[in-house]
């Protein structure tokens, strides 16, 4: 995988123009999910007038996705790609963390399995936003491409489990009511 990745890497080292550094820039802040689920929200509201806030799920999802990437960042110490590799350059800030998995790519994929289950005909928008975000980490050189393909896997899991939990909590609320 070491020589896919460095591969990887360069090419999109040699493909950086000032127009995608700022394009994949939108990407930089894990924040960025909150607004993409509030216009979900609010599209689907003013077209349907149902509202659906997937919080709970959503809340899991997020932290879920934290709690993951930090533990296994810290359980297996991979330096990042830019300090690793010689010709490798990061164009954005350097992280502080270690570099398995892209935690941008766990949570985007977190949030995106939840945003797809409540809101089904986004799924091709937010699919493809989880995949830029990812791809913006490989780009800026701070990720190996290994680490943003764990990142999906495991963000994906986590977006299961986390509706499962939702499922769970709402159940428990509505056998308390009754």
């Amino acid at each position: 995988m070491s020589n896919i990745d460095e591969k990887t890497l360069f090419f999109f080292q040699s493909i950086r123009l000032d127009i995608l550094t700022s394009f994949f820039s939108i990407f930089i802040k894990l924040e960025f999910w909150h607004v993409v689920a509030a216009i979900l929200i609010l599209y689907f509201f003013i077209r349907t007038k149902v509202l659906r806030v997937p919080v709970i799920s959503y809340f899991l999802a997020w932290n879920g996705s934290i709690a993951c990437y930090s533990f296994l960042k810290d359980y297996f110490h991979r330096p990042r790609p830019f300090p690793a590799i010689k010709g490798i350059v990061s164009v954005i800030p350097t992280p502080h963390s270690y570099s398995f998995p892209s935690g941008h790519a766990t949570l985007a994929a977190a949030i995106a399995v939840v945003l797809v289950y409540h809101f089904p005909k986004a799924c091709y928008w937010v699919v493809s936003l989880a995949l830029l975000a990812g791809i913006s980490r490989i780009y800026f050189g701070v990720h190996y491409p290994s680490d943003v393909l764990a990142g999906f896997i495991i963000g994906a899991i986590v977006g299961v489990l986390s509706l499962f939990g939702e499922k769970i909590i709402l159940t428990i609320n509505r056998t308390d009511a009754k």
